[in-house]
């Protein structure tokens, strides 16, 4: 009996770690049956498949993959050495009947997923002849395990990519990724069929110990290489994305920053929630407690708590998302809240940038909230989170009482769609943790949700008070020890505090802060001073207050007031530089040339902060209200701070305008802009009109003596001055702006100016400036100049001024540490987006580099209809032709029924109308820009009428966008279709109609066989459970009958299609492409 060959441990480990490796990522219901399927069942399974294939009219040539079958046969003789006593083997075929019946489902990803196992057998042709002469060496066994992992490796990658939720709306965009993946495994097993030859010769050995060394090398570098590739293509659509939602990403990282340095400062003052019972419950992978509401009074320590278990859950590795309210941002509206919560999800989840790139970015949809909804359910049901708890997302909610009443429903409503049962049964469960004070909307609301309330765990917040001032106390003892006071007394003032503050961490702070700025020259002083402190928050703001007005003349109390009017009522956040040269310019006084001097800061740092990113802020949002409310001394409103701030912006706008004109002394200049007198500069560009606008919707009628207006009629004829009449009339007619302009008619030259300036900072304006842009970005010009007219040329100049001294190591007029110093607060100045609602037009870039990146996405791309094609988008639509021209002039396209994905890269139906040619386009006398926009889906309202808003028996003029059945010719079965009419052809008293469709193919059809799709907005019912309804299969132009199961959020309706591309099949069907069936 012969010996069994001796095999190779390296081989047999590379197959063992392959083997684990897809074990792991297979869920184990698809895998039970692995061990036990042979080839003949593969075999068997596929014939079944292509039978149901057939029956569904959607027959494939799956002849294709006998050779697969052939060459895995052959190769199963060479590598059964190595699996003996193992599992291993059957694992090379089993998962081939899970993929395919998987991908059978979307014919795209089905032909995709059978060529390329089509390009495997090529690769195990020569095993037929190998299997026996070496399957006792070595070295060949390395080589047949490398090939078992390649194997392996692809069908994991197929296997993720189709057993993930929503893998269809997907696949389209994500295929890229997976082919250079696919691409990477074949041309790996390809390069080892030249060693394999090179084996089977065995006259050079040596030659083919250093073609294996080297194969191993190109493996691992090239998958370094498309690892690389992807993450900056990633990276590059990652920010093309925060582009278009116009939002900054790192201001919740500082909101997040500063409250978890608060709570990092004084360690286990927060530890109590985590022993908290419904805490833990929250905390567990369990689906109990899925909403917890943290409610609380002011200043008790809610977001600080809220952080620190934030900081627990990701450093345990929970899934988490993340929004903090806070009134200094201006933000905690329910879009900004929608968007940060889908970066946060695309940061979870890679895989998902690309398709929310190519549907959202290229597809140039507006960020509306009806879009935003329906991508945050998609994304949500089809999430792949990895970790130990794949199967829960944790979100934390601060602060939402700091949101309008309208953004607490509409949040609690997102808040309910999450732990809805579609989502729990599709997608990842996710629990929802809010924290805020009581609100009538919110009380209201959650009254059912676990409750969690900081006034019934007074012993624990006293306790933990307690251990926060104990700690403040100790920061203070050398000043404590020199008044002689004995440990006692240290306690008693301890025990003062605590019961003072009554479970609020703010009271307890201003109370030591209180302590630590006032001087005492006895113990008992101290003691005496907690002890007097009045019990009311609003009533010990008071004393602060008037502790810094009382020594201040009547001038100095009206800084002290314009102080807070800014931090109060700033359209954003000043930072500390911008402050100071707002104050510098609030008296309306354009010819000063310093900025105001930094020690102003300090007469009111009691109840004023700086930030991490130099912001100020007040220490607390209650002390707005305060100031605001009637118990301040020195009381605050909206339209004296309007009016002031509109002052002072329009002020350093005309001062601008003298110091970067070219008769102004260059050095005076360079020498004023580096001290900080310009620095409002980028401020008072982007908010001027939205000051002057507010003010006249509050004043309505404003006096003629108004300085505001004076000042704003002597910048509007400085700019007429230099811009002249010509550019005023030209372009920003044709663009739709703020209604709030009707008030400015009586004063026609601030009303063109201000349109003017609303034009130079719009989307329209910055496409204009496409060419210039990309011929910078192509060519790599990072010198070239931005040049502009009016306040467009202000911003440049100045920015050419700040970009000079960037540069410099010292200048003439100013000391090295001033220089050093205007370096720190400038070094993102110099590049700053000029389009209006993005937050990178505050804070920009320290490159024009990374400025032109950011701003060219901004503006509409066309990407390759070819799915396959890996160009990027192009800036202009002859630029996609050129090149589809050049690169795909043999593609076949086929005329979709139906199925949009294959022409269009979103595979979104609302697209198709850009297939239509601007010919026929004219001929429906539509405007298909506006056909786009009228398919964002509304919200369903739960106050719906119940009558049906549909009269199928109505007559339609050309340009309607309808679901329409074309005449048939002799016996054809025609289907429904979505299209637009083209021509209303009247005869005698009835009506024809020739209609369009998705390739721009025209149909005759009458008036009987066209259904009318509501217009965007339009009220619908919602539709009862089991109703038998006719509804757009999605990735398609065709409608299908189909059975009602649920209404979702977001004014979409989950189906089964009884008929379609898939029957049987659960889909979510915007409300609009549902209607009563009709056969």
């Amino acid at each position: 009996m012969p010996l069994a060959p001796v095999v190779s441990p390296q081989a047999k480990q590379i197959i063992q770690n392959a083997f684990r490796s897809l074990d792991k990522a297979i869920n184990p219901a698809d895998s039970r049956n692995f061990a036990n399927t042979t080839l003949r069942d593969v075999r068997l399974a596929a014939i079944q498949l292509e039978e149901q294939l057939a029956t569904r009219r959607s027959l494939r040539n799956m002849k294709r993959l006998e050779p697969l079958f052939k060459g895995l046969e052959n190769y199963a003789r060479s590598v059964e050495v190595l699996c003996n006593g193992t599992p291993y083997l059957a694992w090379i075929w089993a998962p081939i009947t899970l993929v395919l019946r998987l991908a059978s489902d979307y014919i795209e990803a089905f032909e995709k997923i059978i060529n390329a196992y089509s390009r495997i057998a090529e690769s195990l042709k020569r095993f037929e002849f190998l299997s026996e002469a070496f399957a006792s060496d070595k070295e060949f066994q390395q080589t047949l395990a490398v090939y078992y992992a390649d194997i392996l490796e692809f069908h994991q990658h197929a296997y993720k990519a189709l057993s993930r939720n929503s893998w269809k709306i997907l696949f389209i965009t994500s295929w890229g990724r997976l082919q250079r993946r696919f691409d990477h495994t074949l041309e790996n097993m390809k390069r080892h069929e030249s060693l394999i030859d090179k084996e089977a010769n065995a006259r050079n050995i040596f030659e083919a110990q250093k073609m294996r060394q080297e194969i191993r090398e190109w493996r691992d570098g090239d998958l370094e290489r498309i690892e690389r590739f992807e993450k900056n293509e990633a990276g590059k659509q990652y920010h093309s994305i925060v582009s278009w939602l116009k939002v900054n990403d790192s201001e919740q990282q500082l909101i997040f920053d500063a409250l978890h340095s608060e709570g990092q400062s004084h360690l286990g003052t927060c530890t109590w929630a985590q022993r908290n019972k419904k805490v833990q419950l929250f905390l567990q992978a369990k689906p109990v407690n899925q909403v917890v509401w943290l409610q609380g009074v002011p200043g008790s320590g809610k977001s600080v708590l809220t952080t620190e278990l934030i900081t627990f859950a990701e450093s345990a590795g929970y899934c988490t998302l993340r929004f903090l309210c806070s009134s200094l941002n201006r933000s905690n509206t329910y879009d900004q809240i929608l968007k940060y919560f889908l970066l946060q999800l695309l940061h979870k989840d890679s895989e998902l940038i690309s398709h929310v790139y190519g549907e959202s970015v290229l597809g140039k949809s507006l960020p509306s909230n009806t879009i935003l909804e329906r991508l945050f359910h998609k994304i949500l049901m089809s999430i792949s989170i990895s970790g130990d708890r794949n199967d829960y997302i944790w979100v934390f909610i601060d602060g939402l009482n700091e949101c309008d009443a309208k953004t607490q429903t509409r949040v609690v409503n997102l808040v309910n769609f999450m732990i809805s049962n579609p989502t729990r049964s599709r997608g990842a469960l996710c629990k929802i943790f809010i924290s805020s004070r009581a609100s009538e909307i919110l009380s209201k609301q959650l009254r059912r949700k676990e409750t969690l309330s900081l006034t019934e765990e007074k012993s624990s917040l006293s306790q933990a008070i307690r251990q926060y001032t104990s700690q403040r106390l100790q920061s203070l003892a050398a000043r404590l020890s020199q008044l002689g006071m004995t440990t006692a007394e240290i306690g008693e003032i301890e025990n003062s505090i605590t019961r003072k503050s009554d479970g609020m961490f703010l009271y307890a702070r201003l109370i030591l802060d209180y302590l630590a700025s006032n001087i005492f020259l006895r113990g008992s002083q101290v003691i005496s001073a907690v002890n007097e402190l009045p019990d009311k928050l609003s009533d010990f703001y008071q004393k602060i207050l008037s502790q810094i007005l009382s020594h201040l003349n009547p001038q100095s109390v009206n800084h002290i007031k314009t102080m807070f009017g800014w931090i109060a009522f700033a359209r954003r956040p000043l930072k500390r530089v911008e402050f100071l040269s707002a104050m510098a310019f609030s008296a309306g006084d354009y010819s000063v040339t310093t900025a105001a001097p930094e020690f102003i800061l300090e007469a009111c740092n009691t109840l004023v902060e700086e930030r991490s990113d130099t912001t100020l802020s007040f220490i607390h949002n209650s002390v707005q209200e305060f100031l605001e409310s009637s118990a301040s001394s020195l009381r605050i409103t909206e339209m004296p701070a309007i009016e002031e701030q509109g002052i002072a912006t329009i002020a350093c706008l005309i001062s601008g305008l003298q110091t970067f004109s070219q008769a102004f002394d260059q050095r005076i200049r360079i020498v004023q802009v580096a001290k900080g007198l310009h620095a409002l500069q980028i401020y008072g560009i982007e908010y001027w009109t939205d000051y002057l606008l507010r003010f006249m919707e509050l004043e309505r009628l404003p006096g003629s003596s108004s300085k505001l207006f004076d000042l704003a009629i002597e910048l509007s004829e400085r700019l007429e001055r230099l811009t002249g009449r010509t550019f005023n009339s030209a372009g920003p007619n044709t663009l739709p702006l703020d209604p709030r302009l009707e008030l400015l008619r009586p004063y026609p030259i601030i009303e063109t100016q201000v349109k003017v300036a609303i034009h130079q900072r719009s989307i329209k304006h910055l496409e204009g400036q496409s060419k210039e842009l990309m011929k910078a970005l192509e060519t790599g010009d990072n010198e070239g100049d931005r040049t502009g007219q009016g306040l467009e040329a202000l911003l440049s100049s100045y920015q050419k001024t700040i970009i000079f001294l960037l540069a410099q190591e010292e200048h003439p007029g100013l000391s090295p540490q001033e220089l050093e110093k205007f370096k720190v607060h400038f070094r993102t100045s110099a590049y700053t987006c000029r389009l209006r609602p993005c937050p990178r037009a505050t804070l920009g870039f320290e490159s024009k580099r990374a400025w032109l990146e950011h701003t060219t996405a901004h503006i509409r791309q066309w990407a390759c209809p070819v799915v396959e094609c890996q160009y990027p988008p192009f800036f202009s639509d002859k630029a996609l032709q050129n090149h589809v021209k050049v690169h795909h002039n043999n593609v076949t396209r086929r005329r979709p029924i139906r199925r949009v994905g294959t022409l269009i890269k979103t595979g979104d139906p609302r697209t198709f109308c850009q297939q239509i040619s601007p010919k026929i386009s004219q001929k429906a006398g539509g405007d298909l820009d506006t056909w786009r926009r009228d398919l964002n889906t509304p919200l369903v309202d739960d106050s719906l009428a119940d009558s049906s808003v549909f009269d199928y028996g109505q007559l339609f003029e050309k340009g309607d966008e309808v679901v329409f059945k074309p005449k048939p010719v002799g016996n054809e079965r025609v289907e429904w279709l979505l299209g637009i009419v083209g021509e209303v052809i009247v005869q005698g008293k009835s009506q024809d109609y020739l209609v369009y469709d998705v390739c721009g193919v025209e149909f005759a059809t009458v008036t009987d066989n066209m259904i009318p799709i509501p217009e965007d907005g339009t009220v619908l019912p919602p539709l009862e459970s089991g109703k038998v309804v006719l509804a757009l299969y999605p990735g398609t132009t065709g409608f299908f009958k189909a059975k009602v199961m649920h209404m979702l959020f977001g004014g979409m309706v989950q189906v089964r299609f009884v008929d379609g591309v898939s029957p049987g099949e659960l889909q979510c069907v915007s409300r609009r492409h549902v209607f009563e069936f009709r056969a």
